[in-house]
């Protein structure tokens, strides 16, 4: 690969654990930006995202409902959430339904489906990882909440 003097280069790295992370890496590393856990409003946005492909008879106001029971849920864990509620009309019928079926035979997905789903499906980030970020953040991070 060539390269030139006005070529630029730009190296990201990302990381769930920041304090793990020696002093040389930090100074190798000079901006620094937390990103927490998605708010209300994110939430349902990715909500609505995961199931814009999907048939489903969730209103606007199960959706609201489903961001605010998700509180504490991380992107990774909204995305296992609606995965595990797909599963919710397949696991109503017998494998016997399932080999004769098409993809069009499947009811749509439905708010008990999430909830079932969320007996299962909890947040991964403890709280007290959440703080030791946010604590991170004010002493090395470059923007602050």
């Amino acid at each position: 690969m060539q390269s030139s003097s006005q070529d630029r280069i730009l190296v990201m790295g990302a990381t769930n654990r920041p304090y793990e992370l020696d002093n040389a890496a930090l100074r190798r590393f000079p901006k620094r930006i937390y990103i927490g856990l998605p708010d209300l409003e994110t939430r349902v946005c990715m909500i609505n995202k995961l199931l814009s492909n999907q048939p489903h008879k969730l209103n606007s106001i199960h959706i609201k409902n489903l961001g605010i029971l998700t509180d504490g849920y991380s992107g990774s864990d909204l995305t296992a959430l609606a995965k595990d509620a797909a599963l919710g009309p397949i696991r109503e019928r017998s494998i016997e339904d399932l080999k004769n079926m098409t993809a069009s035979g499947i009811r749509p997905l439905e708010f008990n489906d999430f909830k079932q789903s969320l007996s299962k499906i909890r947040p991964s980030t403890p709280k007290n990882g959440l703080l030791q970020l946010e604590k991170w953040n004010e002493e090395y991070g470059d923007i602050r909440n």
